[in-house]
């Protein structure tokens, strides 16, 4: 069985992430200096416990009117909306072209009130937001400021970091994103005062634990020696025998929060190995794995029909964190992939179309209801792919797109 989605960490990264935590206490303000270094060298970075995190904390040094609106992406994760209802502010959903993952000019100009205050804006399944589309239409209202959910979207140290003119990008480096250090966020803050007042607010939170970062570490470690072929053939035998549901097993182990308690676990500080282990992983991922990722990725979407192909198809910044399609029957679709030895599996995230007053956004909706989050990712033999797009060619698709042009399929460097 191909797993859904890899750990994208080495053993040995692990086992260093172990002995950080068993080292004595370095400077918690040297290592912050140096990642935020590493990260930019405009001095507008910061890191935090988690994008969430960061999120929260920025809200609150905004201190935003009571009902201002946010518009956002019509694709998120709901403890992002969470976070922005328990700042009292009001979810405004915009349409994105599903297969640019775009959002429309014309929907963000008709979603922008007198009420709105942010434009946030989530670059999704790996695919990169043109933002130039975004800031010419904001750039005519001065008391809108724009968010970069970046959490999906990091493309390596020779990547990108955000939109110089973003006023606040978040990245991600959670146990399932890519450069993964089980935890952790770097974001930069374009506003010199607000920058100063995030970063005294965020060393405010007490500082997580060095024991449970072990314990974390300790259970990445059992969760990565599962994913290997026969280990996990083994798991999901096992789970069929005592009548346990491995997809919920699978998932329950790897979501970060627990939302009936998010704003208390969320405003916390990374413990020293924390920040010891995103400074390791920063400074020595290697660009390679993003580039074997978006061939595979692209490999796989040639061998699709135009009607299956990913969401985000004709992005041309797409590094493929994750390969969704959508079809009628998501579920039969996941049974017979997993037959063939793919674990396919239509709940591999928490991603879901934004809610509002008048509903979810229909074409992100649409989509949702169908999805199925296919297991692509480099070290799986061309072969193997083939046979996974045959058996979707099967298979009628839910969202239809209506653009015609071939996308561009060859691999393409991100840029800064």
């Amino acid at each position: 069985m191909y797993v859904r989605k890899k750990l994208d960490a080495s053993c040995r990264d692990l086992l260093k992430a172990l002995m950080f935590c068993l080292k004595p206490n370095k400077s918690r303000e040297g290592l912050s200096e140096e990642l935020c270094q590493i990260w930019s060298n405009r001095g507008d970075a910061l890191p935090a416990f988690s994008v969430r995190t960061a999120l929260d904390a920025w809200l609150s040094t905004l201190t935003l009117p009571k009902g201002s609106e946010v518009v956002m992406t019509g694709i998120n994760i709901p403890d992002m909306v969470y976070i922005l209802e328990h700042h009292d502010l009001k979810i405004v959903p915009v349409d994105l072209d599903l297969e640019t993952l775009e959002i429309e000019s014309g929907a963000l100009e008709n979603a922008i009130t007198p009420k709105t205050r942010i434009v946030l804006v989530a670059h999704l399944f790996g695919a990169r937001t043109s933002m130039s589309p975004i800031f010419k239409i904001t750039s005519k209202y001065p008391d809108i400021l724009v968010a970069e959910d970046c959490a999906q979207a990091f493309s390596g140290m020779d990547g990108y970091f955000g939109d110089d003119r973003s006023d606040i990008s978040l990245f991600s480096f959670g146990a399932i994103k890519t450069a993964t250090a089980l935890g952790g966020a770097m974001l930069r803050v374009r506003n010199p005062e607000l920058r100063q007042a995030l970063s005294k607010r965020l060393a405010e939170y007490p500082k997580q634990r060095r024991t449970y970062f072990a314990k974390r570490i300790l259970k990445y470690t059992l969760l990565k020696t599962l994913t290997l072929r026969p280990v996990y053939d083994l798991f999901i035998r096992i789970c069929q025998l005592v009548g346990k549901d491995f997809d919920e097993i699978i998932i329950s182990s790897v979501r970060g929060f627990d939302s009936k308690n998010l704003i208390n676990l969320i405003r916390q500080q990374p413990c020293t190995p924390q920040l010891s282990l995103l400074k390791r992983r920063l400074i020595q991922y290697s660009s390679d794995k993003l580039d074997q990722r978006r061939h595979t990725g692209s490999y796989m979407n040639g061998a699709l029909p135009k009607r299956l192909r990913s969401v985000g198809s004709l992005n041309r910044h797409h590094t493929w964190w994750l390969f969704a399609v959508s079809v009628i029957d998501g579920k039969a679709l996941v049974e017979e992939l997993r037959e063939a030895g793919f674990d396919a599996t239509t709940s591999s995230t928490q991603l879901c179309a934004m809610p509002s007053e008048r509903g979810a956004i229909p074409a992100c909706e649409q989509f949702m209801e169908g999805v199925v989050y296919l297991p692509v990712y480099n070290g799986i033999p061309e072969e193997h792919l083939n046979r996974m797009a045959a058996i979707l060619h099967e298979h009628p698709a839910l969202f239809r797109p209506e653009v015609e042009p071939e996308p561009a399929l060859a691999s393409m460097p991100n840029g800064k």
